[in-house]
């Protein structure tokens, strides 16, 4: 049995499609009651827990060997996380799979890092066996901009360096190898894309997927930050998240891992592609 955390967000729900296709036993958690239908129509196990509670943790854990641990971006993260690993343990799970974030380490000197820090450290003073799924920027956060972009024919770019994105079906594809095969144990997967993209280049790749004229245009932190407070992200969090694209003019968000090619023995997935398959999100 492998129990997924987080079966419906943008890594958990590739990854509970991956394993299943591959045959493997799952049980699907979600804090949403009203998503456990979906969940069970795939052909898995689905509960309800909240990372508050500790009891339904490690009822999520029971029977299961194996787990993928990920959270959302929030304050309480880090005790999210430290919750799940204590269930995990007493469950008796032997193995788990851990999102964090590429570059995240004891050394960190971005907040991210740190905080994905603290519960990598904590996975691995627990005594299981661990894995650490550790991505760059999902490809998939530019639908976050798809209405806006449909509408105005611009991109804004909130980065303003080059960026090696990743598909996050290649984050579930990666961790459920890390789940069902051998060897992973002890492992941390720093995981991009197959290239660097700045913003002119990603308007490009709009402009020639979806027929029409797509410009780029610096958004400035203060006001990338007050679009994710108005979405709903904690002040401080959103804070992390300029933070950590500040990196990025100086080149730090550019580089390319090939773990996707090791792991899987195929290229990654590549940005172009990504759009051409949600053309139509991009389009009036």
């Amino acid at each position: 049995m492998i129990t997924v955390f987080g079966a419906t967000g943008t890594t958990g729900a590739p990854l509970v499609d991956t394993l299943l296709a591959k045959g493997a036993k799952v049980r699907a958690v979600t804090s949403d009651p009203s998503k456990l239908g979906k969940l069970r129509d795939k052909g898995c196990e689905a509960v309800t827990a909240s990372f508050s509670d500790l009891s339904a943790l490690e009822q999520a854990c029971t029977g299961a060997d194996r787990i993928y641990l990920v959270t959302p971006a929030h304050l309480d993260m880090r005790q999210w996380k430290a919750n799940a690993i204590a269930a995990a343990k007493s469950a008796g799970v032997q193995h788990v799979v851990l999102a964090t974030g590429l570059g995240a380490s004891p050394k960190a000197g971005l907040t991210f890092g740190k905080w994905h820090s603290e519960a990598q450290e904590l996975l691995k003073e627990s005594g299981l066996d661990w894995t650490f799924i550790q991505p760059t920027y999902f490809m998939q956060n530019l639908l976050w901009q798809a209405d806006s972009i449909a509408k105005t024919g611009v991109y804004h770019d909130d980065l303003g360096g080059p960026v090696s994105w990743i598909d996050a079906r290649d984050i579930a594809d990666v961790a459920a190898e890390a789940l069902t095969g051998a060897g992973h144990a002890g492992k941390g997967y720093g995981l991009t894309g197959p290239k660097a993209l700045t913003g002119e280049d990603i308007a490009a790749i709009l402009s020639d997927e979806t027929g029409r004229s797509i410009t780029s245009t610096p958004l400035s932190a203060e006001d990338a930050k007050g679009a994710m407070v108005a979405a709903g992200m904690q002040d401080e969090v959103a804070a992390a998240m300029v933070e950590l694209a500040s990196i990025a003019p100086k080149g730090y968000l550019g580089g390319i891992e090939t773990t996707v090619s090791d792991v899987l023995g195929r290229p990654a997935r590549c940005f172009r592609d990504f759009v051409a398959e949600n053309r139509d999100a991009f389009v009036r």
